[in-house]
């Protein structure tokens, strides 16, 4: 993805939490499991294309991070190769996959509860006010029934920013959203041979899971900033290029933006969103705060 001039939405009720996060400059990382997909971060296994060699040199790898003084870590892999189905009647392949899989759950539910995602909406072309800014499913689920607003931010200088004023990186992926009704898929092998490697495939495999959500999400046009760190990240004003406020948000919220805006002198626009007297569309005129 092209990060030059990207542009980006945060749809808002105006809540409390809403109106502090914009005031103080502040963007909140949430955990997988408070987002409201109920399908947010699951995935299924795929135990495809391993046999028995390359089990016998993963499970020697398992061994290398907890090695015996009396017995290499390949020789003692090649030992329950042999001997293993003999002596309990459960075959290599079963103990070695069985294994793995224990080690994938725990791993996979450890990332899980690391990542701390933001989401946003994603421009998808550029018209003035590209969807997702005139969806009307946007402002009806996330902008309190079209009585909240929507928030523009420049996509670079905010990566940028939260990066500086945190000093962490933060990683940026664009969700997927699957046709085929699959959910998505972490495989076996990646984590066997990440394992065997010591790499990042497997870790790069289950971010990859966690950006893909069913198609009927794709309205949201998603994009995630990801970090290590959840709750409070800080950004500069001049990172918002636009708010967009519906004819609908009550007048105290109306003019307790306004006030707050002009006080960030960041030469924000500012819109007011109506509805359309015969069609069913948006209409976007200019106001000063």
């Amino acid at each position: 993805m092209n990060r030059k001039n990207i542009r980006v939405f945060k749809f808002r009720s105006g809540n409390e939490n809403d109106l502090d996060a914009l005031f103080e400059n502040f963007m909140w990382f949430s955990g997988l499991s408070d987002l409201n997909d109920p399908y947010e971060g699951y995935a299924s296994f795929d135990d495809a294309g391993i046999d028995d060699d390359f089990r016998e040199k993963f499970l020697a790898s398992v061994y290398a991070k907890q090695p015996k003084k009396e017995i290499s870590p390949e020789v003692e892999a090649s030992v329950y190769r042999k001997d293993y189905e003999a002596d309990t009647g459960t075959s290599f392949s079963d103990y070695v996959d069985a294994k793995a899989i224990e080690i994938i759950e725990s791993f996979y539910d450890e990332h899980k509860n690391d990542f701390k995602i933001l989401s946003l909406s994603l421009a998808k072309d550029s018209h003035e006010h590209p969807a997702p800014l005139n969806n009307m499913l946007m402002w009806s689920h996330y902008a309190n029934g079209f009585k909240g607003l929507c928030v523009e931010y420049d996509f670079e200088k905010l990566k940028t920013s939260i990066e500086s004023n945190a000093n962490i990186e933060l990683a940026t992926s664009q969700v997927k959203y699957a046709t085929d009704g699959k959910l998505p898929t972490v495989k076996m092998k990646t984590f066997m041979q990440s394992t065997i490697d010591d790499s990042r495939d497997f870790s790069l495999e289950i971010l990859s899971a966690f950006t893909k959500k069913e198609q009927s999400w794709s309205y949201e046009n998603e994009v995630r900033f990801i970090s290590e760190k959840g709750g409070k990240h800080y950004y500069s004003p001049d990172c918002i290029n636009a708010v967009y406020i519906s004819e609908k948000t009550p007048n105290w919220l109306k003019n307790s933006l306004l006030s707050n805006l002009s006080l960030k002198k960041a030469g924000i626009k500012i819109y007011l969103v109506g509805l359309h007297p015969s069609e069913y569309k948006f209409g976007f005129s200019r106001i000063d705060a």
